[in-house]
């Protein structure tokens, strides 16, 4: 991930006090931040997906 949650977080709430004199600006700052957001959700997904499941297990019998 390129930022913690609590970046991303931080990035929100900075954004969130802007002024209105600073609203465009403002809102070119979060679309990037949301996409950020979600390339380093889906990398984290992708992790995720190709790492084995921990609650399988091969003894079970059906």
């Amino acid at each position: 991930m390129r930022l913690s949650w609590s970046q991303h977080l931080q990035a929100a709430r900075t954004l969130e006090t802007s002024r209105s004199a600073d609203l465009g600006t403002s809102f070119a700052l979060m679309g990037m931040a949301l996409l950020m957001l979600s390339e380093d959700l889906l990398a984290q997904e992708q992790t995720c997906a190709s790492a084995p499941a921990r609650w399988q297990s091969d003894s079970v019998t059906g």
